[in-house]
């Protein structure tokens, strides 16, 4: 309960933040060939206004982090990236129900824009547990850690980054998932 309150100020902070513009729609085309949940957030401007501030939260982390950090082990521009792909798969899930375009949206968003001093949102809360699981999955195949970051209560960003630096180390005895990891767009 404390972690959702949390979210409704990060996102009530991003919302006075950011400039209001007459007819804003949601961060991608509404003309486009949508999903069901695209077509939904499209034709709520609420939830369009939730995408908007959540692609900027998205945006302005991404471009936060070093697109080299120097370290193999800290991957963590690439691995939002690949968290933000999954994330969108994990809404598209929730169809038409509203309150389920909206829940996944806060989560995200928080995630996304929680300061130092507030609990890092779980994988599974973040792209759902089937996701999580097979991210999970993942790490473990390819961790030779005793206690490697494999675990769903984790962010995805570090189940992912650990499994990007693992496959990059492996060579061609990498796992054939290992390849879906390509470079970030």
């Amino acid at each position: 309960m404390a972690a959702a309150k949390v979210f409704a100020a990060a996102l009530a902070g991003l919302l006075i933040s950011l400039p209001a513009q007459a007819g804003d729609g949601p961060s991608f085309s509404c003309t486009a060939n949508l999903t069901q949940t695209e077509k939904t957030i499209c034709a709520d401007p609420s939830l369009a206004a939730l995408d908007t501030v959540l692609a900027a939260a998205y945006a302005k982390k991404r471009d936060s982090l070093p697109e080299d950090s120097g370290n193999p082990l800290d991957d963590v521009r690439h691995a939002i990236v690949v968290t933000q792909k999954a994330w969108i798969a994990h809404r598209n899930q929730c169809g038409t129900d509203t309150a389920c375009i909206r829940k996944v949206y806060l989560v995200r968003t928080g995630a996304l824009t929680a300061g130092d001093n507030v609990p890092d949102v779980s994988c599974r809360d973040t792209i759902g547990a089937a996701q999580a699981d097979l991210f999970v999955r993942e790490c473990l195949q390819v961790a030779t850690e005793t206690h490697p970051p494999c675990n769903a209560d984790n962010t995805c960003e570090l189940i992912v980054s650990h499994s990007i630096f693992r496959c990059s180390t492996l060579g061609n005895q990498a796992p054939r998932f290992c390849a879906s990891f390509g470079k970030p767009n």
